[in-house]
């Protein structure tokens, strides 16, 4: 579980990224600069497991940016480029010393974003498609990646929840929030 949702949070950083360390490429200008929350819903997934499935989610784009662990490494060490920048197309590359993500992101729709993520390097190729729909500004307390309640991810970690300490369990109530 613990690698899916590694998987699921690295959806986010093209969009992420896009907002905070590289100019706003115009596709995303309409849809508030890649900013506010949005539903991430994964179309494929190489390293997924046959039959397996990563549930629909929602991502806090500005909380994301606030938490990443990893911000001060990655403007240090890689760098980023908008390769391709049209109204309705844009074409980012992250390249870092261990792997290089090139994000090609088309407009679907006045809030809807086709985005195909393609990386190399350590650990060897991996690809995803996932389609982002803005649903407007953050509320106020969202966790940075959260899923419906419902789900059978949170469901999973609910009946886990006797087992956890008192911050892991606040953590999965932030994220089973929807």
């Amino acid at each position: 579980m613990r690698k899916m949702i590694v998987i699921v949070a690295a959806c986010a950083l093209p969009l992420a990224a896009a907002a905070q360390d590289m100019p706003v490429p115009r596709m995303l200008k309409g849809m508030a600069q890649g900013k506010g929350q949005y539903r991430v819903e994964m179309l494929e997934n190489s390293q997924a497991k046959k039959g397996q499935s990563i549930p629909a989610m929602t991502i806090c784009t500005d909380n994301l940016a606030k938490h990443s662990a990893d911000k001060s490494r990655t403007r240090s060490e890689c760098k980023h480029r908008l390769l391709k920048d049209t109204a309705d197309e844009a074409v980012t590359e992250i390249s870092c010393p261990e792997r290089t993500v090139t994000t090609t992101m088309r407009r679907e729709s006045a809030k809807s974003v086709l985005m195909d993520m393609k990386s190399t390097g350590k650990g060897g190729p991996h690809s995803m498609k996932m389609r982002y729909t803005s649903l407007g500004a953050c509320r106020e307390g969202q966790a940075a990646m959260s899923y419906d309640k419902d789900s059978p991810l949170c469901k999973q970690m609910q009946a886990s929840a006797a087992k956890m300490d008192p911050a892991t369990l606040a953590r999965m109530k932030a994220m089973c929030s929807n």
